[in-house]
């Protein structure tokens, strides 16, 4: 069925906008792959980029947006004026709604009908109109930003209330069950063995409840490590509760309830715990199963292990990963965390399982036998009788002294009169009176506190004595319990701006750290139900949302299953699972299914209007690069991570990444080049061949094609998707070059005398001005390197530049080969911001260590291996070195397209390679105070003050005119 829009207000012209900013990137990129004047094929590569900017920003600021809206009317404006058909209607935007209308019909037609229809869409004969709108959308995409900034949103804060997804709130009584479960397991360690019995609670939302059809009660199973001699020992605790809602039938009277399914067996009550864990001690493949009933702990039948734990392995806590390894917390490990964490306070607080001094360093993670470490944290404590005897005892002390709520009350009427507390007269306070130092009130509930150190730590990815420490914050050891709040505030207040307003990280905290917020209107500490459903409110509940926001794939029903099946050391890639293994959900899944299992389904239901400028991964042709005659080939040419992996946030901060490097291009090529260069920069581009049909390599750039795996030299077909991938990065980021394909590889990785037969053509006769390699060969201690060796020297040696992935193995291998040859260029990965890429190799020292973005970056991939249903761009997210390198490449030819028009007498220097080393360098470094940044020299191009390309024309001439000199 064909969209339609009422128009009848805001709502309404933002899905028009949406509309036609999605209809007119696709007819764009339809007809830029087929023009043949420049000026307009350049024109029409700005638009591509309008409308993807359009879309981003409407998108993220609709639920503001007025129907009066000045610059959503200014939006529909240019995009009606940049249309050339007629209106079919007297509406104000009727050209809009007819192009989408038909455009919308043209999905089924083939490649050439579309391409019919899209020649007569855009006003493409009007090259003055098509510039003027062209600079009006660049005023407008100004205006937006200045407006409605992305960081820092004040506009935000009072209006910007987005849609909350219909969801029932969590149990409450998860709390009493905990609570009670912990009396029932610390009566049984009342034994005479002296050891002690340890405890780690797996942490989950507890979402799903399993109603029982026997007895009409629901169960909550809790899932522990037990413990006596520090030999881990799997445990689950069944709960039983009766449920508060009964139904009645339409006679008035209340059904019968079902017969119970009885137990072929009757349960043994325990009394010392430690023999169980002993006796299972042989069973190294069962699990203890309790259940709590009536405050008693029953041991029923064991079952199969779900969970196998490497006992050998220590566990990793959560502190630990912050510490040592920072880059395990990418944005979907940190939101999945932080929800789970807030559900810890919410279920556990003021219960023996979370104590008051709990922090990251208490949250543990452990190694399976399969080498994972599932993103199922756990948290551990002693069951001892004395939590008992402390838990009877705080229920008997009163909460708050009157004396002290009074004081508090008055000091606060004070300060809201603007009275300054220094002219009271102390004459006037009774002394009868109890009295606290107001600097002296504590935080009502100090798990908060710490539920809002952890929060900053896995947002800052840093320890929270780090955080402190940076900013000049020194706190003694033993942190007074009356000052560590504001301790706490005062880190936050130092780190705001970091974490921006509009995230709900930023929110939770403050909400964590305000005392006020977890108190009644006397004074005095909320009520366990009371308390509840506060925290669920103020703290758990927006972090779900900004969770769901952020990955639509992800259901908080669903969440704790999805959280179990996420490599917690693999970024939080999917765990993939052999057949002779379980999920946690007892369904055996094959290697490829297992990858695939949890976002299959879950794909298909992202919004369609988003999933155009972030599209859903095709399944198909992603089980096709996994099988196993593709596995050498992948390390061969170091891809890392699949297409669905990769978060809607991180695709989004690549797309402005690559708009930011594209504003370089419209400023300082554009404009200059009239035509194609007489001299472009000449690329050879050594991979797995590159598709043919795929209308986003289709702009006359790729010049020669050769393929050295088979006799039939002309047949480069990409069976794989990398070099299509590589190919076309090479096209997004060097527009006006020319490419040369080699298909030097494809199932199996290719001999390297091969590589450098390929080398050398490229250099003899295709004279090429820089050659891309993203892939690498783990030694050069192998038969024919010599030849390969041999090859780079020569291509040095006539002055061409070369670069190469530097490998995927993070430090557990240095860089690849030849990435590790002193003639080429290395090139790791970082993310959007420059920080390294966690399979990035270690930099060295004393070395050029060349780095560029390399995490989700979108490409096109092979149309026959896409599903054109649900992949109509036939694109996919990648993430590795591999990509980083036609990247860094894109720049480099950038450089020497710059020097060619703007220093034509010295750009034959930038052929060498120290030249060109040094030009990055200072791309590399904002000021002359600059570090490499985590050990790298990051190469980014964009306009801010502080890059080389923000300044002046006449400065940056000079400064690469000096460079070029020496």
């Amino acid at each position: 069925m064909a969209p339609t829009l009422a128009m009848g207000g805001g709502c309404d012209r933002v899905d028009l906008v949406l509309a036609t900013s999605k209809s007119i990137l696709q007819i764009a990129k339809v007809l830029s792959g087929r023009q043949t004047e420049r000026e307009v094929r350049k024109l029409l590569r700005h638009f591509i980029v309008h409308c993807m900017l359009v879309f981003d920003q409407v998108q993220r600021i609709r639920t503001i947006l007025v129907p009066e809206n000045d610059l959503l009317l200014r939006a529909l404006g240019l995009f009606e004026s940049l249309i050339a058909l007629d209106a079919t209607s007297n509406h104000p935007y009727g050209r809009q709604l007819g192009l989408n209308k038909r455009w919308y019909a043209m999905r089924t037609q083939n490649a050439d009908a579309k391409l019919a229809f899209a020649s007569h869409c855009l006003v493409l004969n009007q090259t003055s109109t098509l510039h003027a709108l062209d600079e009006s959308f660049n005023t407008w995409e100004e205006e937006v930003m200045a407006r409605y900034p992305e960081d820092g949103l004040d506009w935000s804060l009072d209006d910007y209330n987005p849609p909350k997804e219909k969801r029932p709130e969590p149990s409450y009584t998860i709390h009493i069950a905990a609570r009670l479960m912990f009396k029932a397991l610390a009566r049984s360690t009342s034994c005479e063995c002296c050891t002690k019995h340890d405890a780690r609670l797996c942490l989950r939302t507890y979402r799903t409840l399993d109603v029982r059809q026997d007895d009409d009660d629901e169960t909550n199973y809790f899932e522990m490590l037990l413990s006596s001699h520090h030999d881990w020992q799997e445990t689950r605790v069944h709960t039983i509760r009766k449920r508060v809602v009964r139904f009645i039938v339409d006679n008035g009277t209340q059904p019968s309830p079902p017969s119970k399914k009885k137990l072929d067996y009757t349960p043994m009550p325990v009394k010392k715990l430690c023999d169980q864990l002993r006796k299972m001690q042989a069973m190294v493949s069962k699990r203890l199963e309790f259940k709590v009933e009536n405050g008693r702990l029953l041991k029923l039948r064991s079952e199969k292990s779900k969970f196998r734990i490497d006992k050998r392995k220590a566990p990793m806590s959560l502190q630990q990963f912050i510490r040592e390894s920072p880059r395990s917390l990418t944005e979907k490990t940190k939101r999945i965390l932080a929800v789970l964490l807030s559900y810890t306070v919410l279920h556990l607080h003021d219960t023996p399982w979370l104590q008051p001094s709990w922090n990251s360093s208490n949250i543990f993670f452990f190694q399976t036998l399969s080498s994972n470490i599932p993103l199922r944290p756990f948290i551990q404590t002693q069951l001892t009788a004395r939590d008992l005897n402390d838990e009877a005892q705080d229920e008997q002390k009163p909460q708050y002294n009157a004396g002290r709520v009074e004081l508090e009350r008055d000091l606060n009427g004070l300060y809201s009169n603007n009275l300054d507390p220094d002219d009271l007269d102390p004459d006037d306070l009774n002394p009868d009176d109890i009295y606290t130092d107001p600097d002296d009130i504590e935080h009502p509930f100090p798990s908060l506190v710490t539920l809002a150190i952890v929060l900053m730590e896995l947002y800052l990815a840093a320890p929270f004595d780090i955080l402190a420490k940076n900013r000049d914050l020194h706190f003694p050891d033993n942190v007074d319990s009356r000052t560590r709040s504001l301790d706490v505030a005062s880190v936050f207040n130092e780190y705001k701006r970091e974490i921006p307003q509009n995230s709900q990280f930023h929110y939770a905290v403050e909400k964590c750290l305000d005392p006020r917020i977890w108190e009644d209107g006397n004074g005095r500490k909320l009520d366990d139900q009371a308390l509840g459903v506060r925290i669920y409110e103020e703290v758990v509940r927006p972090l779900e949302d900004e969770l769901c926001n952020a990955f639509d794939f992800i259901k908080i029903e669903e969440l704790d299953a999805t959280a179990e099946n996420l490599d917690f050391r693999s970024w939080g890639q999917a765990i993939y699972q052999h057949e002779e293994d379980t999920s946690s959900r007892g369904t055996p899944v094959s290697l490829t299914e297992g990858m695939f299992s949890i976002q299959r389904h879950d794909w298909a239901r992202i919004n369609d209007s988003v999933s155009y400028c972030f599209p859903s991964p095709d399944l198909e042709s992603s089980r096709h690069s996994v099988t196993s005659s593709k596995y050498l080939a992948a390390k061969f040419y170091d891809d890392e991570k699949p297409s669905d992996s990769h978060s809607r946030l991180e695709m989004e901060d690549y797309m402005q990444w690559r708009l930011k490097h594209q504003a370089v291009l419209r400023k300082f090529i554009d404009p200059f080049l009239k035509h194609p260069p007489a001299n472009p920069v000449k690329i050879a581009v050594l991979d797995s061949g590159v598709d043919d049909i795929h209308m986003s390599l289709d702009t006359g750039q790729i010049k020669l094609k050769r393929n050295w795996t088979t006799t039939n030299k002309k047949d480069v077909a990409d069976n794989i998707g990398h070099g299509t991938f590589t190919a076309s990065l090479l096209i997004d980021y060097a527009p006006d070059s020319d490419l040369f394909i080699a298909k030097i590889a494809e199932g199996i990785p290719s001999p390297p005398e091969v590589v450098a037969q390929a080398i050398r053509t490229a250099v003899d006769e295709w004279k090429v001005d820089i050659i891309s390699m993203s892939f690498g060969y783990p030694t050069n201690q192998m038969e024919g390197y010599a030849q390969l060796e041999s090859a780079i020297l020569y291509a040095y040696s006539k002055g061409v530049l070369l670069f190469a992935a530097a490998s995927n193995s993070g430090a557990n291998l240095d860089r690849a080969y030849p990435a590790r040859d002193p003639h080429v260029f290395c090139v790791h990965s970082t993310d959007s911001n420059g920080n390294r890429s966690k399979f990035s190799p270690t930099p060295l020292s004393q070395e050029f260590n060349l780095a560029t973005i390399g995490e989700a970056v979108e490409s096109a991939w092979p149309v026959k291996l896409c599903n054109t249903e649900t992949n109509p761009r036939c694109v996919q997210w990648k993430s590795g070195t591999s990509f980083a390198t036609p990247i860094l490449v894109g720049i480099a030819a950038f450089l020497i397209q710059y020097a060619r028009i703007h220093l034509p007498d010295k750009a034959h220097m930038l052929k060498r390679q120290e030249k060109m080393k040094s030009v990055l360098l200072k791309i590399s470094d904002k000021t002359q105070q600059s570090i490499a940044r985590d050990g790298y020299s990051y190469i980014a191009l964009n306009l801010f003050a502080d890059n080389l390309f923000g300044k002046s024309k006449a400065f940056i001439d000079e400064t690469i005119g000096e460079l070029l000199k020496r």
